[in-house]
């Protein structure tokens, strides 16, 4: 009798292994785009083993983009890579193909969203190793205690629902890009702002957003003084939830745009 345990096996398709099994684990590398292993996701994996056995495969990729060398490369299942080597048992898998960097986020996303999904942040943490305007949302985050979608906003200078919203789906996709010069300023002001608010409402923080970016692209921009009104009118502001209702308020009391 042959065991599993004892030997890999392979499929041959397209000139390339597309399906094996192994102990060997140093086989596996992990991507630096990828999520942290998180220990006691590997704990759960662990008892789920010892109830049911290994019901799925590891998906990994072959690659050179990463480092210039040739490497087995982990897409969906560093997890059970690591639960399994923990039960001293072998890691089934199989390849995907691949065209390129970008193809290897979105894939990686697609996998990953099946098992636990993404957030926002974890498609920024991919995509900065493909494109470096990710680098800038992400050292904006780092910097200002905002929310990804409103630096986003700040980025593409986007003052409108749509435009706000559909910055969730640039990020996720890859096509995010900083198209505002001055965003770093504006992000460290509407920071001064987002301070002031604290516990409003989170749609109410986004009319501001909203209020700020059309009336950052005015000439009569007074940081100071809306401060000042934040602070005048912070009582009503905390009890605001009425999205319409604070637009108006927020441009005629806070920015004196109306």
């Amino acid at each position: 009798m042959i065991l599993l345990t004892d030997l890999k096996i392979m499929i041959m398709k397209k000139g390339f292994i597309q399906i094996a099994v192994t102990k060997d684990y140093t086989l596996f590398n992990y991507l630096p785009m990828n999520r942290s292993i998180d220990s006691k996701q590997v704990e759960a994996l662990v008892e789920s083993i010892r109830a049911m056995g290994v019901t799925r495969q590891v998906i990994c990729i072959k690659t050179a983009c990463i480092d210039g060398e040739l490497k087995t490369y982990v897409i969906d299942g560093q997890h059970l890579v690591h639960a399994c080597q923990r039960e001293d048992m072998p890691v089934e898998y199989r390849y995907i193909e691949i065209t390129d960097e970008d193809d290897i986020v979105n894939k990686m996303a697609f996998y990953n969203n099946s098992s636990k999904s993404w957030k926002l942040m974890d498609y920024v943490n991919a995509w900065q190793y493909v494109h470096p305007d990710y680098l800038t949302l992400k050292k904006f985050k780092n910097l200002y205690n905002l929310e990804p979608l409103m630096i986003a906003g700040i980025c593409n200078n986007s003052d409108s629902y749509n435009a706000v919203s559909a910055a969730s789906q640039l990020i996720k996709n890859g096509n995010f890009r900083v198209t505002n010069p001055i965003a770093e300023e504006m992000c460290k002001d509407f920071s001064d702002l987002f301070i002031k608010i604290g516990r409003a409402d989170r749609w109410v923080k986004h009319q501001f957003l909203r209020v700020f970016i059309q009336a950052y692209d005015g000439k009569n921009y007074n940081h100071r003084s809306i401060l000042e009104n934040i602070d005048k009118n912070i009582a009503t502001i905390k009890t605001m939830t009425d999205i319409s209702v604070a637009n108006q308020f927020i441009q005629r009391n806070v920015f004196n745009l109306i």
